[in-house]
């Protein structure tokens, strides 16, 4: 095994830069991925195809591919690095993006373009993991984990906005989002340049350097411990009810009474982009207090982040508080600030829990498992909505599955060190 550094010269300054590069390839992917939503009417007019139709091959096959590369990337980045695999990445965005004025004046070739991004993109959504575990220390896992869940909303933010701006420009709806190409043109001049310079500088930790609770050093031995399997349970509890409420809220506030709250589309829109801001600063928030106040400790964050999923849910019915705007804002906000308190958090828990040799299979399989239960959680809401009429049933299952990942968060504390079969609580 190499030697590590000594502890003054052990974390670069370099790591930031690390960051930056990952906040740049996260905001290029989360553009294009999110850049069809608003233009489903029009694609869908375009290629002679029903919306359910098109959101089911451009969006819902795009997640299912994710959820597939995500499990792949973890070994492709434990076996390759970091870089060398972002860079990839990179290209594939490109590439396919701008395959869209040549192929995508049918069905299943644009499928084959969005499931070619997603495969691409997937392996940017998986990195953060292995580069904080080799470039920051334990204390930082948490806020550098924060400012990507940052980046992820920012993308959303600026798709929605960008995309239909050059469509409208553009006159073609293939032309304007392939001209977001661009963007990620210019973003792999930073991105290749801290490649290169990044083989000046050593990484902290070696990949096969032991942390402090990550005594199992292969892959199959980690499935069966606690952290491995609580973390599991617990970002998939989060990516459910993330994905769910993502996919009900806008309906239920957009729709007429009694079914909804009647604000219509535009106001809907407004009002959920209070989720997505709640988001953007309890993302730098759940960092700061797990590094800063929790002492590193996870737990705390997480199970705050499920305690308001298993209320915001519910509070939204409840006549008190949806007849009251700034109530209805206030509840919205605490589930904007609930999902960041979770998803990122245990990822960062992965980051300094486990060895940095398998930290990439970790997160991947976790990021994979997880998707695969976003997909089911927008189902079983859609499935509860249709079947009842009403949006109490599809809120009442979030918060079930919330009060689930809050009994996984009970166990999510690193393994004692050098144990594979005794566990000691240390958060």
């Amino acid at each position: 095994m190499l030697k590590t550094m000594n502890s003054s010269e052990r974390y670069s300054r370099f790591r930031w830069m690390i960051l930056l590069q990952n906040v740049i390839i996260t905001i290029c992917a989360t553009v294009l991925m999110i850049s069809f939503a608003p233009l489903m009417g029009v694609i869908g007019e375009n290629l002679k195809l029903s919306i359910g139709t098109a959101t089911f091959g451009f969006m819902g096959l795009y997640m299912l591919a994710m959820a597939v590369g995500c499990a792949f990337s973890g070994y492709l980045l434990d076996r390759f690095g970091v870089f060398p695999v972002l860079n990839y990445s990179l290209i594939v965005i490109f590439v396919s993006n701008s395959l869209l004025p040549l192929l995508g004046h049918s069905y299943w070739p644009v499928v084959a373009i969005r499931v070619m991004l997603a495969l691409g993109s997937a392996p940017v959504f998986v990195a953060i993991g292995p580069a904080v575990a080799l470039w920051f220390p334990p204390r930082e896992a948490a806020t550098a984990l924060g400012v990507q869940s940052v980046a992820i909303s920012t993308g959303i933010m600026s798709g929605l906005i960008v995309s239909p701006l050059l469509v409208q420009s553009t006159g073609v709806w293939q032309n304007g989002i392939a001209w977001l190409s661009a963007g990620v043109a210019v973003a792999m001049l930073p991105v290749v340049a801290i490649s290169i310079a990044a083989g000046k500088h050593s990484p902290a930790v070696q990949p096969d350097e032991p942390t402090s609770a990550s005594a199992p050093s292969s892959i199959s031995s980690l499935v069966k411990t606690r952290p491995f399997l609580a973390g599991i349970l617990g970002i998939s509890c989060g990516i459910w009810t993330q994905q769910a409420f993502n996919s009900l809220a806008p309906g239920y506030l957009a729709v007429a009474s009694p079914v909804g709250l009647g604000v219509g589309a535009v106001g809907a829109g407004k009002l959920m982009t209070t989720v997505l801001l709640a988001g953007i600063v309890a993302s730098i928030l759940g960092g700061i207090l797990v590094d800063k106040v929790c002492g590193g400790r996870v737990r705390p964050v997480v199970l705050t982040g499920f305690i308001l999923l298993i209320a915001s849910p519910i509070s939204l019915l409840v006549p008190e508080i949806f007849n009251q705007r700034s109530a209805l804002i206030l509840c919205l906000m605490l589930a904007g600030t609930a999902t960041p308190f979770i998803n990122p958090v245990i990822l960062g828990f992965a980051a300094k829990t486990f060895r940095p040799s398998v930290v990439g299979r970790v997160v991947g399989s976790w990021m994979s498992v997880g998707l695969f239960s976003g997909a089911a959680g927008v189902m079983v809401g859609s499935g509860a909505l249709e079947a009842t009429g009403s949006y109490r049933l599809p809120m009442e299952i979030l918060s079930a599955i919330a009060a689930t990942g809050l009994v996984a968060a009970l166990f999510i504390y690193p393994a004692k060190a050098n144990s594979t079969a005794e566990f000691e609580p240390t958060a």
